[in-house]
């Protein structure tokens, strides 16, 4: 118990030294709004994320994925290590956007309604809001759309395990052509297994000097010359972030807000 409560200690103190303060959202329609994404990349840089690019592309365009089944293809890690991002880089690879011939993005949450999530792909694919139907003509709009088309749909923050409501909506993109693809981030094991026609992509945390180019990019700014004592506390803040990329830039925007005095 002793060992406990100074280990919570150092855990209050740090909180103090590094400035987290607990927020407590005021909605829930804002925190909804919060985690919607889109297809476009936001970040100037993203580091560490190439390789997994790559692989993810490769696998997309190469012939060997042109299977029968729709390709469903998994990305799986924590919350805050780039999933979103990840599939951002991949989804505006020129390479992606000349294998395809409709590109759709989705972002799912933690509401796997059927009906919602065609709307919003009818949305996303027509660049329009969808009409509010009733499920069967939604069901044949979208094949329309779909229908014998080499497509990619991302559908992004998949949290549902229930896998009735996957197979409904899954029966309903199962029109479009040869190569139609479906790249789903999630950070549950089990829901990369229910959608997965291919091996889940896990995706790892990124490397100490990864995380600290990335540390000092929200920190420092436009700055060219470094501060050598604030450097030094960045690469002990950044060893506690154990390659979270979402960690590392919150922490660099706080110690970038923040006067040297104060450290």
């Amino acid at each position: 118990m002793k060992e406990i409560r100074e280990r919570l200690d150092e855990i209050a103190e740090e909180r103090t030294q590094f400035h987290l303060n607990e927020v407590v959202p005021q909605s829930g329609a804002e925190v909804g709004e919060e985690r919607q994404t889109g297809s476009i990349i936001t970040q100037s840089h993203v580091y560490g994320r190439d390789e997994d690019k790559e692989i993810i592309v490769e696998n997309l365009v190469n012939p060997v994925a042109c299977c029968d089944d729709i390709f469903v293809y998994p990305i799986v890690g924590i919350g805050g290590l780039g999933k979103t991002t990840l599939a951002q880089m991949v989804y505006n690879d020129e390479r992606v956007g000349m294998h395809f011939e409709l590109r759709i993005w989705v972002c799912i949450s933690e509401d796997f309604s059927v009906k919602k999530i065609i709307k919003a792909i009818i949305g996303s694919a027509t660049g329009t809001a969808c009409e509010d139907l009733e499920l069967d003509p939604l069901q044949r709009r979208l094949q329309d759309i779909l229908n014998r088309k080499r497509y990619l749909l991302v559908l992004d923050d998949v949290w549902s395990e229930d896998e009735e409501k996957w197979d409904r909506l899954k029966c309903v993109l199962a029109c479009g052509s040869t190569g139609a693809s479906i790249i789903v981030t999630t950070r549950s094991r089990k829901v990369a297994s229910i959608m997965g026609t291919f091996p889940m992509h896990h995706l790892s945390g990124l490397s100490e000097d990864e995380c600290l180019l990335l540390f000092k990019e929200r920190a420092f700014g436009q700055e060219k010359e470094e501060r050598p004592n604030l450097v030094a506390i960045g690469k002990e803040i950044v060893k506690k972030c154990r390659g979270v990329p979402l960690a590392v830039k919150s922490l660099g925007s706080l110690m970038r807000y923040k006067s040297q005095s104060n450290f």
